[in-house]
């Protein structure tokens, strides 16, 4: 994680390098801050991350649950995965964290 603030009406939680098993307890960490912090929605930029997997997936549907989540930055390997997975329909992409915030505080 490099970066995490809030930006309008949405909070932005910038990711960077792989997510493996150890990276994945941070932004579980760092998203459960956010959560007692900011009641709205939440951007995950993935503009700079070179790798994820299913535990970015189960991390993003798991916060889903407890407010709207958007990403920014998908790269085809995490589009594809979001497809076979079911979950392009419940994990809005956008193009900017500005239509990120646009598109998620619409849907609310």
């Amino acid at each position: 994680m490099s970066a995490s603030a809030q930006r309008g009406s949405v909070w932005v939680m910038e990711l960077r390098g792989e997510l493996d098993v150890a990276f994945i307890d941070r932004v579980e960490r760092a998203t459960a801050d956010v959560l007692r912090l900011f009641p709205g929605p939440l951007v995950y930029d993935l503009r700079h991350l070179s790798f994820a997997d299913s535990l970015l997936v189960n991390h993003l549907l798991a916060i889903r649950r407890q407010r709207p989540v958007g990403l920014v930055g998908t790269n085809r390997f995490m589009d594809r995965m979001l497809q076979v997975t079911g979950t392009a329909e419940v994990l809005p992409t956008f193009p900017s964290p500005e239509a990120a915030e646009a598109g998620l505080t619409r849907a609310r």
